[in-house]
């Protein structure tokens, strides 16, 4: 696991991406400098939580995919399975084809995971 999210950040723009568990628990992490795994995964969670939450109470189901965008850089959030992935992106990543690529390792993650929850 450790292996695909540093091939992960070898794309121009991804500074770090990890793996948490649904109750924020950091379960793998490859970040860059200045990125905390234990404070983006309590970021992380708490904004997957709220938005979950709001998303299914105005009917919206549960999403799948967050993409957080400002000004510095990005935060993608894919659930996979029972955990989530977690992208941070300079401003600057095309996130059309950068989210091509993302979510080809999301699914590389999911199929990991279902294998070791068997």
């Amino acid at each position: 696991m450790k292996e695909i999210l540093q091939r992960l950040q070898q794309i121009p723009g991804v500074v770090g991406s990890m793996v948490m568990t649904e109750d924020g628990m950091v379960v793998c992490s490859a970040l860059g400098p200045g990125l905390e795994s234990e404070s983006l995964a309590a970021l992380s969670s708490g904004t997957r939580l709220s938005l979950q939450r709001a998303a299914v109470q105005s009917g919206d189901g549960k999403p799948h995919e967050i993409v957080l965008e400002g000004t510095e850089g990005n935060l993608v959030l894919l659930e996979i399975g029972e955990a989530t992935l977690i992208v941070v992106t300079h401003a600057g990543l095309e996130l059309d084809s950068g989210m091509l690529e993302i979510r080809s390792v999301a699914r590389k993650l999911r199929g990991i995971l279902e294998i070791q929850t068997s």
